[in-house]
């Protein structure tokens, strides 16, 4: 179990890493902080009723 939750976290580690790259190619200055904000702004609007 201990190794899996490891893994679990080593996968979001990389998962975080890759958006900040994404993020860094179009605005340099971007940071984890603009990760994880974009990440909250993505839930939101996932747990938002639809309109159809």
């Amino acid at each position: 179990m201990a190794a899996n939750l490891r893994r679990g976290i080593e996968l979001t580690e990389l998962a975080l890493a890759l958006r900040l790259a994404v993020l860094r190619q179009r605005k340099p200055e971007c940071t984890m902080k603009d990760v994880m904000h974009e990440i909250r702004l993505a839930k939101e609007q996932a747990w938002r009723p639809s309109r159809s």
